[in-house]
């Protein structure tokens, strides 16, 4: 009976052995797996950095384009009402030299 219980036990740990064995050759491939898809993942994530890492700078390159056209495309308001009285005297100077020509040109008829 012994011998029998010595065979079972050493059919027993002939399984669990096997077994465990299996499991460290399913957790190596596992292993190897997730270190594949971390390559994979570093490099898409290199790729996006790359990429954003351009649109950033050509982002700062429009805003500075646009810095520069600031001064020549837009006016302080001080600045525009200054000129917009100058248009507006001119235009009174002008307005004042026709209605003089229009009565000199009333008298002579």
């Amino acid at each position: 009976m012994a011998g029998v219980i010595a065979l079972g036990g050493s059919v027993l740990v002939f399984f669990i052995r096997s077994w465990f064995n299996k499991l460290s050759e399913n957790t190596e491939e596992i292993k190897k797996q997730i270190k594949e898809n971390d390559e994979k993942v570093n490099k898409r994530i290199d790729k996006l950095e790359d990429e954003t890492d351009g649109e950033i700078a050509n982002i700062k390159q429009e805003l500075n384009n646009i810095k520069g056209d600031f001064a020549t495309t837009f006016v302080l308001r001080e600045d525009f009402f200054r000129s917009m009285n100058g248009v507006e005297d001119r235009m009174r100077s002008i307005d004042g030299k026709i209605d003089k020509l229009l009565m000199q040109s009333n008298r002579k008829e």
